[in-house]
């Protein structure tokens, strides 16, 4: 079992402060008020900034410190449709390898998924975190590294707004049931069926946020789904 050092602690509590909105984007995060907060030192806070940068969820700006990144509605839609072609991909190079120890885990990773959807309150850093385990084991067995290290960045740009999402009830019930069917897929190494599914589920989400970004168009959107 892995002891969380200084570090990891900090990083923890400053990436659940960002993806919760406690940080907004635009925000300076200045090391003192991070200190004060966590009753800690400036290196370790120092070194969680250092590497939450290299993840891609806060930004540097020369001679002005470390902020939360804004993102405009453009970068929205460019980080999820990538993310949709990257996901897609990651299960077609996975599908024929998957061990039957393998599909084990994403049926836990779905149950852990329906036990936390059945809960009062709804925890959504849980279900991001089993979600986020889910497509991970699916890079893992593609073994593509840096099909992985791109998504993976990706999804920490948009983690803040992943997170409002799933505050509507109709969008994390329709993640889960993408989750179910992609594993089924799997399951049957339906490859087909498996690249629609996971292209479809980063894309629905991409069409919740498309209520809320008007400038958006939906020609645009729909061009890229076709």
């Amino acid at each position: 079992m892995k002891i969380e050092s200084i570090v990891d602690i900090a990083k923890r509590h400053i990436e659940e402060w960002i993806i919760t909105g406690q940080f907004l984007p635009g925000q300076q995060l200045k090391e003192e008020e991070i200190c004060q907060r966590l009753e800690i030192s400036r290196p370790p806070v120092r070194e969680a900034l250092k590497a939450l940068e290299a993840t891609g969820l806060v930004i540097r700006k020369p001679r002005r410190g470390v902020f939360v990144p804004e993102m405009t509605k453009k970068d929205v839609w460019e980080i999820y449709t990538l993310k949709a072609a990257l996901y897609e991909m990651a299960i077609e190079l996975a599908i024929s390898a998957f061990t039957e120890s393998e599909i084990r885990q994403l049926e836990s990773l779905v149950e852990k998924m329906e036990a936390c959807v059945g809960k009062e309150p709804f925890d959504i850093l849980h279900y991001q975190d089993i979600h986020r385990t889910f497509h991970t084991l699916i890079m893992d067995v593609a073994g593509n590294g840096r099909l992985k290290t791109i998504a993976a960045n990706l999804h920490n740009q948009v983690s803040m707004i992943s997170y409002k999402t799933l505050q509507e009830k109709g969008h994390y019930l329709s993640s889960l049931q993408y989750h179910r069917e992609i594993l089924l897929a799997v399951k049957k190494k339906d490859v087909i069926t498996a690249r629609r599914l996971t292209k479809e589920h980063v894309l629905s989400a991409l069409e919740v946020l498309l209520d809320s970004l008007p400038e958006i168009s939906r020609y645009e959107f729909k061009t890229v789904r076709e």
